[in-house]
């Protein structure tokens, strides 16, 4: 497996990927296909001048990905991670260790890492509590009207 950061240039492979973990799983995200297949090489520029973007790569197939993005009123040791993806035939085999561990040794100052979770994703939550992320005690609603929410979940610190 071959770990890399992406560069901005780089914006139509996160793109492809963001679109096939859109199709595979579009219940565990807020985004879906349809709104994110309209953004355009200028949005998705700009995504990279906040967020850093680690793929996971098997055979020069994105088999993972995983973002980073500093929240503003946030300590600057603590970034958030998003747009995490395995691909279906990888999952529990450490891909996503190795891409949270590969943005770990990208922010080498970060100490905490934190992710908000859809609490009707319990194949998350699992994920997340095996690689020793623990509940913060925070949760959100959607914006959405649906009543569903988001729980926060911390790592480091």
């Amino acid at each position: 497996m071959e770990l890399a950061v992406l560069g901005a240039d780089d914006w139509p492979i996160a793109r492809e990927v963001r679109l096939r973990a859109l199709k595979d799983s579009p219940t565990a995200y807020l985004a879906d296909y349809e709104a994110e297949v309209t953004v355009g090489e200028d949005g998705w520029r700009e995504r990279f001048t906040r967020m850093r973007w680690v793929v996971a790569r098997e055979e020069q197939r994105v088999i993972g990905l995983a973002s980073s993005v500093r929240v503003a009123g946030r300590p600057s040791y603590e970034r958030h991670i998003e747009s995490v993806w395995v691909d279906p035939r990888y999952r529990r085999h450490g891909v996503l260790r190795a891409v949270l561990g590969h943005l770990s040794v990208a922010d080498p100052g970060v100490t905490e890492w934190r992710v908000w979770v859809l609490d009707t994703n319990t194949v998350a939550r699992e994920v997340y509590d095996r690689l020793g992320f623990s509940p913060t005690g925070e949760r959100q609603l959607l914006p959405d009207g649906s009543g569903r929410g988001e729980i926060r979940l911390r790592f480091g610190g």
